[in-house]
Formats: C-alpha cells, structure tokens, sequence
C-alpha cells in the first residue's frame, strides 16, 4: 500500500510550496493525515506529523536514523547538510564520533549552574535595552530583539560588548550576508553556488575569511592568556574530554563558537520578536504578566532564583514559541526500511517533521490558533510530549535549549516590568519561513508605560 500523496499536478504542489510552505504541508496534513508523500522530484521526502513518529525519529537518532542527506545506512557517518557551508561541523551539523566527543566536552558548559551564572547578563543587557525606551517611541521589535540577542551572545560567548570590533564585523556579515546564507542553506546545489562568481557570492566569501580571521584572533590571544574566563569561549578551549584527556582544536573551537554565536542570537531573537508581537495583540495577557512580575519582583531585576518562580512568564515564552517555533522544520533519514505508521518506507527517504504543523494539532491544543498561555498553567493537561520539540529532542536535542529559555523569560521579564507594547496597525505579521521562522516585514510596536485600552 502506497503513502498517501497529493492528487493533481507534481507542479502545482512544488508551487504552492515556494510560495507558501507553511500552509502547504498544514493543508497536505489535514488532507492525507499523519503521513504524506512530498512530490519533490529526485527526492524520497514524508511529512509526518504523528508525535509517537516524531518521538521514534528524534530518539534514536544515530541508531536507525541520521541528520543529513546521504545514500550511507551507517549512522556515524555525517550525512550532508547545507548549514555546515556557515557552521562547519559543529554540534548543529556534525556527526558520529566528532559529535559524540563534542557533545562530552561542551555539556558541562549549559549545566544548570553555568546557565545561572548568565542570567544576570541577560537581564542587564535587557535592562539597557529597556533604558533606551521613552514613552510613546515606536520601536521596530525584531531590530531592537536581534541587538539585545547579539549583546548577549557577544558577552557570554566572546566576553565582549556589541561595540567590539568583532561584534561590528559580525554585525555587518550578518546584515550583508544571511540572505546569501539562506538561500544556500535552502538549496541542495549550495557547495556549487560557492564556486560561481556573483557578486553576493564574492562578497560571502570575503567576509566569511574575515569573520574566521576575528574568531581565530580570539582564540589565540584566549589561549595566550589561559583561558581563565567564564565565556563560552574560554569554557570550549579548556574543556577537556574526560575520556581521552584532550582539548579542542581551534577549528572545532571555532566551529563551536560561530554555531553558538549565530544559532543562538536568531532563534532566541526570533522567538522574542513573536512573543511582543502576540502579546502586543492581547492587551489581558500583558496585564497578566505585569501583575506577576509586580508581585515576584517588586521592581528590581530579575534573576536565576526567579525563573522557577514567574510560572506565567514561562507560559508566554512556551506559547510563543508553539504557535511560531523557531526552528520550524526539520528531517531526519531512514537508514534501512521500516514500516511507519503502517506503511513501508524505503532507506534513505527523509522525514520532515514541521512543528509549525504538530504545534497547531486541535487534538492535542484545542483552539490552537489562539495566543492562550493559560494552557501551560493546567495541571491536568493530557498531550504527548513530541505534541511541542521547539528544541527538537533525543540525542540531538538543542544543547542550548535551558539558556535561550533561561534568556527568553529574563528578557520578557525585565521588559515588561516597566513597559507595555501596542502594535501601530492591526495586520497581523506574516512569518517567512528559511531557515528560522522569522517575521516577513517589519515588527514596529508603539512602547507605553500605561496598559493600552
């Protein structure tokens, strides 16, 4: 018995999905169920939706499926992904043994106790983009957001300010060049597209050489000194395999700290711009979250002790990220056939997983358009748990997840203890989905030290 796939043209369907993808496989799912063949050609791909899948996918990764495209059914063996053109191999695109000894040494660098020890820099550098604010500024929210997720990600992974030389060269490379960036990691010819000589292409290239020589020039005068500090970058040179006894690199170092600085700052950025945007759009929840913060923090700032105690906080930034997740898609490959959900897949066909699609399942979220955050406060709530994986989940779960919650909740926290937000106009943001989900225009948000009406 044959998958379920879409009738009608292979065109139509490839069509739809250009131009609205989102939609497409929300409607592809409803249509055919938990299962459906994507008609992409020179490709076996399966949408699956089912969270006891999901679960089995993202679980035994590295047993019976893999990361990345490839033809190998062994699961050590890195399977090519487009994101290792701006990563290299780090923890986000590596695989095997290199993942595995990677993954030992960099653990220990989210432990709880770590995480802890930032959140006052999260707050801080929230506060300060709080006290640039002046009531009734109109304030674009995804510039504002993508700036304080820079800050912090320059201080606690390089341990330096925005203004630092490298931060202003990352801050241009990202400006000139992620939709360079994009477009290669959304297409499966992005090694060739490195090789012809347009202008963006040219332009990539140079300051890729000049963002590495940055981070290798961090990495010497950190090695130089002893890598005493308590950044991320510090942490990663003298990290030391508890097996073999050795240390990284600088190429893995440097591959570590790019895929820190860049996955972390757009996903968590992201996430916040969507977070003001639907609050924003649901004066009763800011009113909700101001009268918590009141209560817990009387005023002052945030910190580590209070992340267990600002249990609404959490529900917003959770609610958020389930009805826009960042990382809104991803895949894993069959490495021998196996029978899903009844049917018999082939080795190496691919399944996508969209949480964009999963998040938005009225069997698990009822009325699941609706910005409801009350729902992470109910006891009794009866859901599978791959029902919501904004961080994926298994082996190969965002190692990062309890710091961009951590940084999140303290952001929204420190925010929204002194202001409210109103968007300037009643359309609501469309979502562009690339490699994150990211808002398609602007974010512009009326800033106010009153509750709007």
């Amino acid at each position: 018995m044959a998958v379920p796939r879409p009738s009608g043209n292979v065109l139509t369907t490839l069509r739809d999905l250009r131009r609205d993808s989102l939609g497409t496989f929300t409607r592809l799912r409803d249509e055919h169920g938990m299962i459906v063949r994507v008609p992409v050609p020179g490709a076996r791909l399966y949408l699956v939706s089912d969270p006891a899948v999901i679960q089995e996918a993202m679980t035994a990764t590295g047993r019976t499926f893999a990361k990345g495209a490839g033809r190998s059914s062994d699961p050590d063996r890195p399977g090519f992904q487009p994101l290792q053109r701006i990563l290299g191999m780090g923890l986000l695109t590596s695989a095997g043994e290199h993942w595995r000894r990677q993954r030992r040494l960099i653990n220990p660098l989210f432990h709880h106790a770590r995480i802890a020890d930032y959140c006052a820099v999260f707050a801080d550098l929230a506060e300060r983009t709080a006290d640039g604010w002046s009531d009734g500024d109109v304030r674009e929210m995804h510039t504002e957001l993508t700036e304080l997720t820079l800050a912090i990600v320059g201080r606690t992974v390089f341990d330096v300010d925005l203004d630092a030389t490298i931060m202003r060269r990352i801050r241009v490379w990202l400006t000139e060049n992620m939709d360079t960036a994009r477009r290669g990691a959304n297409t499966p010819w992005s090694r060739l597209l490195d090789k012809v000589p347009l202008p963006s292409t040219r332009r990539w290239n140079a300051d890729r050489r000049a963002l590495d020589d940055l981070v290798y020039q961090l990495i010497a005068a950190r090695r130089a000194s002893g890598a005493t500090g308590n950044d991320l970058l510090s942490l990663l040179l003298s990290a030391q395999d508890a097996e073999t006894g050795e240390r990284m690199p600088d190429l893995d170092v440097r591959d570590e700290a790019v895929t820190l600085l860049l996955a972390g700052h757009e996903t968590t950025a992201n996430a916040l711009a969507w977070a003001f945007h639907l609050l924003g759009r649901t004066p009763s929840a800011q009113a909700k979250l101001r009268a918590e913060l009141d209560a817990v923090l009387g005023g002052r700032l945030p910190g580590a002790a209070d992340l267990s105690r600002l249990p609404y906080t959490r529900a917003v930034f959770q609610e958020s990220m389930r009805l826009y997740p960042p990382a809104w898609i991803t895949a894993r490959r069959l490495l021998a056939p196996r029978e899903v959900l009844g049917y018999r897949l082939p080795a190496q066909c691919q399944l996508l997983m969209c949480s964009w699609v999963v998040h938005r399942d009225a069997r698990w979220w009822p009325q699941p358009e609706e910005f409801r955050p009350e729902r992470w406060l109910a006891k009794d709530a009866d859901r599978p748990r791959y029902a919501y994986f904004p961080f994926g989940g298994g082996p190969r779960q965002c190692i990062g997840n309890g710091f961009a919650e951590a940084e999140g909740m303290l952001a929204l926290a420190t925010i929204f203890r002194r202001w409210y937000v109103t968007p300037i106009s009643d359309e609501p943001i469309r979502p562009r989905p690339l490699i994150t989900l990211r808002p398609a225009t602007t974010v512009p948000m009326r800033v106010s030290s009153t509750l709007p009406s």
